[in-house]
């Protein structure tokens, strides 16, 4: 090979060499590039999912918030937050939301529960397989879907499960919706409380004394963290603590919005809680939607004649103290 001949492959080999890394350098700044345009780009897809969720989450409520109204147009008063029977007070009872099955279109299942004529407890544990797959049947309105509705197969969380007389849970159906029990914390059985859900309660709008705009019917409660609650009712109605309380139904003014997850008394699975980032949902009386977040003023007394903070007020139907949100 020739002098020349070599110079030139030489040149030509330099030239290639340069061509990629030119090439690699272009393409590195391409990737940078997509890079940057990407990251905002699935924040934004994420931000928009989630809210999404929120207003699916809200337009339930809001079909809930409806419901209710009905409820009271029809019967004179808001459904009882659960039944409650001095004869047999640690059997399961029906719950708010098993009375309003009507009202948000379940009327196949309401019949075929026969229109609740009969107790919740001889319905579970007398009542055919199909009737205990109605029960524990999720109803898709009662779900948000910033939560994982399907964890348990739309069904009620394993530790707030109904036993029967043989000690097999029985799963209830799921809701991550719960009402608002009022102040007292310890109020089980038919003892009166100061919201607007309770054993044998008929609240009225007469009754909201502080406004029906400034006081809580309903708030969301998670099911990852805090077990959410079930539609059907109150697996014993008798009972303030435990999975299988009267916090299946309903949420107390004593914990914090979105308090810690459940490992002991008054925490997150007895109040109210969200799959939504610092914030919960909660339907007032008047059928509207707020907001609240975890910085809300919050703190508990055990009467209601103390200083109590915000959120407790809007607890509270009638003790003169009008909130406004």
């Amino acid at each position: 090979m020739s002098d020349a001949n070599a110079e030139n492959e030489e040149r030509g080999g330099g030239s290639t060499g340069t061509i990629v890394v030119i090439v690699g350098a272009l393409l590195l700044v391409g990737f940078c590039v997509v890079g940057v345009l990407v990251g905002p780009l699935m924040m934004a897809l994420q931000s928009a999912r989630m809210q999404a969720r929120n207003s699916t989450c809200i337009n339930n409520m809001r079909q809930l918030g409806l419901a209710n109204i009905n409820y009271h147009d029809m019967q004179g008063a808001f459904p009882s937050g659960w039944s409650f029977d001095e004869e047999t007070p640690e059997r399961p009872q029906w719950s708010w939301q098993a009375r309003l099955l009507e009202q948000i279109e379940q009327v196949p299942l309401y019949e075929a529960l026969n229109r609740l004529e009969d107790p919740l407890f001889p319905t579970i544990e007398e009542g055919s397989p199909e009737v205990a797959e109605l029960l524990a049947e999720g109803i898709q309105m009662l779900a948000c879907p910033a939560d994982d509705f399907q964890q348990f197969d739309g069904a009620s969380h394993p530790d707030r499960r109904y036993l029967d007389p043989a000690g097999n849970p029985v799963p209830l159906g799921l809701s991550m919706y719960v009402g608002n029990t009022g102040h007292l914390h310890d109020a089980s059985g038919a003892q009166p409380n100061t919201g607007i859900f309770f054993g044998n309660s008929a609240i009225t709008f007469q009754d909201v004394t502080d406004g029906i705009s400034n006081t809580i019917l309903v708030g969301e409660r998670d099911l990852t963290q805090c077990r959410a609650g079930s539609w059907p009712g109150v697996p014993q109605p008798n009972l303030h603590d435990g999975g299988v309380s009267i916090w299946n139904v309903v949420a107390g003014a004593k914990p914090v919005p979105n308090a810690d997850p459940w490992d002991g008394d008054t925490l997150c699975g007895e109040g109210f809680s969200s799959g939504h980032p610092g914030v919960v949902n909660i339907l007032m009386c008047d059928g509207s939607v707020r907001t609240i977040n975890n910085n809300i003023d919050s703190h508990w007394h055990l009467d209601p004649a103390d200083e109590i903070g915000v959120f407790q007020r809007l607890m509270i139907r009638n003790d003169g103290q009008v909130i406004d949100l």
